[in-house]
């Protein structure tokens, strides 16, 4: 393997400031189409952030905005150790560890030699944290490094990332403006497939672990760095699925402070404010195949509906019956509204609505209307995204199949959507006379004509939410307003997608996705010419050296 530069140790200098001191990427471009499409809603301009607006215990609260929380020490940037932090994120950019849907396991599938050479050179890039950790490797691939502190009745701070991508076709490689695994740096960005989601975030870890050690600094809370192989395959576990209940075992159940995986970021003037959306709360997930089996025959003497049409029935039932638009408590969308409604431009109707659930209806309904995003983020959704049937067109079909996505809302749970769609089905199954059976793993399957649902892969709740208030909240919101940017009002938030962090649930409830990136200056995840702006990672190393020191000082309930 090549051999990358490491990183030098820099200067650390003390915060004169006084008093206590204190990352679905994937989805990040259409968390920026949502900002913008807000500006089409009509609330009210409110003075102070720190006195809710409520008028009765049922309003929508923004949570309270703790003081910036100021570390002891931050990062003194050289020309030369910005350029060499660079230097470290491209080489990680450079290493193809492309992640595919069926993937054999590690030590079967040649397509795993690039993880490999991703862990060597990690061990070779950062050698005075790498040799400081306990490094262990879970299940071949998944990476788990203990910086072990010194007080143990502290709860371990994590810190999460991915260092698979995924694939880049080879049909668009000249689409690329720098070749997808370049990791060249142009024009002030950083370019390649990987740059936005999740390396710099990784790097960053180990970019400010060595800041901190190279200084001298000991940790007295124990700080652990997970980072897994396999988040960008949909119902793969063997990544941070086998390295957090590895960590249960070890620490117990609750037995972490806070975990910090890669989300949403800054949005840098919304209605004349700067917000930090932090992604507390995640929706569920659920695939499932619908099958219909009808008679066989010759084309040329057809039923009214062969089994195509009925699946076509099928379809046309769930996309005319969708999930209830709503926001309530449950959804950190509602929170994240309640903090947009104050700030300094934002138009006057949303303080009415947001008072109480009969207007929080009213703003589900209107801001459903802004787009599909919208739609996504205050319903559950479905997508018909794979119909299969027929062998030859002279000939009916006898088996249609069809895979359906659910990502499932925040107050709704696996068995509510299960339900709905079995009623659903099952009338389309009576109306063609056909036997109906959903959600059965017992007994014969039906055979000749019959309608049935199974589920497919690992299902998902949705998520528990991060408290939004308490020592834990204040120590994370604190840290990004001293790190980020003191104006920054800290608002929960929520993507229509799913993380590494569903893994980690069991061991703390203050579960954060947040990368502390604009967002504006995270282009084109998962396509032709991802790139990141440079500045950026250096502003998620000071974010991540912050918020270790922070933690390691916080003496608050755990």
């Amino acid at each position: 393997m090549e051999k990358h530069g490491h990183l030098p140790p820099p200067a650390s200098t003390a915060h004169t400031a006084p008093g206590p001191r204190r990352g679905w990427v994937a989805l990040r471009v259409a968390l920026c189409a949502l900002l913008a499409m807000m500006a089409t809603f009509a609330t009210l301009f409110l003075p102070t952030w720190e006195t809710p607006d409520a008028q009765t215990p049922d309003a929508a609260h923004c949570p309270v905005q703790p003081a910036p929380l100021h570390p002891p020490t931050t990062i003194s940037w050289t020309n030369a150790s910005r350029a060499e932090s660079l230097d470290l994120f491209s080489a990680a950019v450079r290493i193809p560890t492309q992640s595919y849907d069926d993937n054999g396991e590690p030590d079967e599938d040649p397509r795993w030699a690039p993880f490999y050479d991703f862990i060597d050179w990690l061990e070779d890039a950062f050698p005075v944290a790498w040799q400081a950790a306990n490094v262990e490797i879970i299940n071949s691939l998944g990476i788990l490094a203990t910086f072990q502190g010194s007080d143990e009745s502290l709860k371990p701070l994590l810190l999460m990332s991915h260092y698979d991508v995924v694939p880049v076709p080879e049909d668009t490689f000249d689409r690329w403006t720098h070749g997808p695994f370049s990791g060249d740096l142009a024009d002030g960005w950083v370019w390649g497939r990987g740059t936005a989601d999740d390396k710099s975030l990784l790097v960053s870890q180990w970019e400010a672990m060595t800041h901190l050690l190279s200084s001298g600094w000991k940790p007295r809370r124990t700080v652990i760095l997970t980072h897994g192989f396999d988040e960008e395959e949909v119902h793969a576990r063997r990544g941070q699925g086998q390295i957090a209940p590895f960590l249960e075992d070890r620490y117990g159940h609750n037995g972490l402070l806070m975990v910090v995986d890669e989300g949403s970021g800054i949005a840098d003037d919304l209605y004349g404010t700067a917000f930090a959306l932090v992604g507390t709360g995640e929706k569920g997930y659920l695939d499932i195949v619908m099958r219909v089996g009808t008679d066989g025959g010759h084309s040329s003497v057809p039923p009214p509906h062969t089994g195509i049409g009925i699946m076509s029935q099928l379809v046309n039932a769930l996309e005319k019956h969708p999930f209830e638009t709503k926001l309530t408590p449950h959804s950190p969308l509602l929170q994240g509204l309640a903090c947009v409604a104050k700030a300094k431009d934002a138009p006057n109707k949303w303080k009415k609505l947001l008072r109480g659930p009969k207007g929080w209806t009213k703003l589900a309904h209107a801001f459903a209307n802004g787009g599909a995003l919208q739609r996504a983020l205050v319903r559950t959704t479905t997508a018909v995204d794979v119909i299969r049937g027929g062998v030859k067109v002279n000939a009916l079909p006898e088996l249609v199949e069809a895979s359906v996505n659910f990502r499932i809302d925040f107050s709704e749970s696996l068995a509510s959507t299960k339900e709905r769609v079995a009623k659903i089905a099952a009338k389309v199954a009576k109306k063609n006379g056909l036997e109906f059976r959903a959600w059965s793993g017992e007994g014969d399957p039906p055979s000749g004509r019959f309608v049935t649902l199974e589920v497919l892969g690992v299902p998902l709740e949705p998520a528990p939410n991060t408290p939004t208030s308490g020592g834990v909240w204040d120590l994370f919101a604190g840290t990004v307003r001293a790190a980020m940017g003191e104006e920054l009002v800290v608002a929960p938030f929520a993507t229509t997608g799913n993380t590494d962090c569903k893994m980690y649930y069991n061991l703390t409830r203050n579960v954060f996705r947040f990368m502390a990136a604009s967002m504006d200056t995270i282009v084109n995840v998962h396509t032709v010419d991802e790139r990141m702006k440079a500045t950026e990672h250096h502003r998620t190393v000071e974010w991540i050296h912050a918020l270790i020191q922070n933690a390691d000082a916080y003496d608050g309930a755990q």
